[in-house]
């Protein structure tokens, strides 16, 4: 009998985006890869092979070996939920290792050293494209290793399996508590890394070593991952696009607010923090070093996005090198393009590119300010690409005063509905808010609006945004990702992801523990 053919599987099987395309890169390409997959006890280890398996299921048959607990319990521990792999997958070689899954003819009254390869010949010419996994190769050397007077030692065997593994084909993955384990490093084709810590607050970091995969170019070799819902997640790096696009034309649908909170505009971010941010708020966005240049609109666009569709408005100072037309490529894309233009002000210095005001209020290379309506360049380093209404204006001038902010606000609230957003990035207005944030953070409470201030390594003010914010989180590099957390209120480490399943591409969060 051979193993269960996939075609007969479950339908829930996991994508591959669950797990690292380099890995999968290197198994499919070569069949005959064999990886050592190292880590302390708790790290995470069996269900990194488990999603392994069940990646490459798809394109063969798959065998999970060990010698720790029975196919039921191990079926019921990690494969019952959330693996396409069945009890059929799984071998107890402790208990025999000609029975079920494996019904192959082959002249041994027990496994040993001497007779595995032999027998991983026999299994291999009776399954397609066979795929092997030994968790943990430790244990099972060992067992088998009992059963010799004078057996050889591991790394003998291992050299032996992974010869015979490129000679028939056999993917095989070689799980190992042995944290520091040289030797067999340098005698298999790919290596990883679980690791596992907690910051000073406790909360779980988990990232994937990839520190050698043959053929395979490694990009990053750190790679945040969760075990979230026990099951194996990486967590991809985030592609932030400055064109809107999606599945179809689709228009934002407006997340409700309630008398005391704002919703973020992120599904998943709401429940987090108690149905969103609080009415009368200053929120601090601290971004990390080495953060793409439109890292900032993560968290900020789903909100500029809910205001507007709630007839709201929304004020904008964007970082220095945002992207041109950012905002108002994608606001008019979800939402109605008048809208935009009546219910959002956009202050910002384009990377030299200004846009020309509509309403005669003072620019400058600090602050400049622009009438919404005034159509952002589209991401370009052409100048003849401008709009007609966008101007190179390289020129110093005086910066936007803080009482020429205020009634920009004032005109914008008249024209909208309720309470404003402000979304104001330091590195743009620091001459204009320097040493206005505590008259602004009253401004806010006392209007009922809501303001985001956006800060960076460096910023003088970073400091001072965090003693008049209500809410303060972080945006930083995690290995190739992007990671969220706060740290008031205190969340748990978040993956940022993005579901482009939809007709309007939305941000996701995961949970990383």
């Amino acid at each position: 009998m051979t193993l269960p053919n996939s075609s007969n599987r479950r339908a829930d099987t996991p994508t591959s985006a669950l797990f690292p395309r380099e890995i999968s890169r290197f198994f499919i390409r070569n069949r005959g890869h064999t990886l050592l997959v190292n880590g302390a006890p708790g790290t995470g280890k069996t269900l990194f092979t488990i999603s392994g398996l069940d990646l490459l299921e798809q394109h063969g048959d798959v065998l999970y070996v060990s010698t720790r607990v029975d196919q039921d319990t191990v079926y019921d521990m990690y494969l019952a939920e959330h693996s396409s792999l069945d009890e059929t997958d799984i071998l107890d070689i402790s208990q025999n290792a000609f029975e079920r899954p494996l019904d192959v003819e082959v002249p041994l009254e027990r496994l040993d050293l001497t007779s595995l390869l032999e027998w991983l010949t026999q299994v291999s010419e009776v399954n397609t494209e066979l795929t092997v996994a030994f968790d943990s190769w430790d244990l099972v050397y060992q067992y088998l290793a009992a059963r010799h007077d004078d057996p050889p030692d591991i790394e003998t065997v291992t050299t032996q399996l992974v010869a015979l593994a490129r000679e028939k084909g056999i993917r095989t993955l070689l799980v190992s508590e042995d944290v520091a384990s040289p030797p067999l490093e340098y005698i298999v084709d790919g290596v990883v890394a679980l690791q596992v810590s907690e910051d000073n607050r406790g909360r779980t970091r988990r990232q994937l070593k990839l520190e050698k995969l043959r053929g395979v170019r490694i990009g990053n070799r750190l790679q945040p991952f969760t075990l979230a819902d026990g099951q194996f997640r990486a967590i991809r790096p985030v592609k932030l696009s400055t064109v809107h696009s999606g599945t179809g034309d689709a228009t934002w649908n407006p997340r409700p607010n309630t008398r005391r909170k704002f919703s973020t505009g992120v599904d998943d971010l709401d429940p987090i923090i108690a149905d969103g941010y609080n009415r009368g708020s200053v929120v601090h966005l601290d971004l990390g070093a080495d953060l793409s240049r439109d890292a900032w609109s993560v968290l900020t666009l789903p909100t500029i996005r809910n205001f507007l569709a709630n007839k709201m408005g929304a004020a904008v100072v964007p970082p220095r090198e945002g992207s041109p037309g950012l905002l108002h490529n994608d606001l008019t894309a979800v939402l109605d393009p008048h809208r935009f233009e009546t219910h959002c002000h956009v202050f910002g210095n384009y990377t030299g590119a200004v846009t020309e005001t509509a309403q005669g209020s003072e620019m400058a290379d600090d602050v400049e300010t622009s009438s919404s309506g005034g159509e952002p360049a589209a991401e370009t380093g052409s100048d003849e690409s401008l709009p007609s209404r966008v101007h190179d204006q390289r020129g110093d001038g005086d910066a936007l005063e803080y009482r020429s902010y205020i009634e920009s606000i004032e005109r914008l609230r008249d024209q909208s509905t309720g309470p404003v957003l402000h979304v104001i990035s330091m590195d743009t207005a620091r001459r204009t808010f320097e040493d206005r944030l505590g008259e602004l953070a009253n401004y806010i409470a006392i209007h009922n609006d809501l303001a985001v201030i956006i800060t960076k390594p460096g910023t003088e003010l970073r400091e001072r945004a965090d003693r008049v914010a209500d809410m303060h989180f972080r945006l930083e590099r995690s290995g190739s990702a992007i990671a969220l957390y706060g740290e008031n209120p205190l969340t748990p480490l978040l993956g940022i992801g993005i579901d482009r399943s939809q007709p309007i591409q939305e941000v996701t969060l995961t949970e990383m523990v």
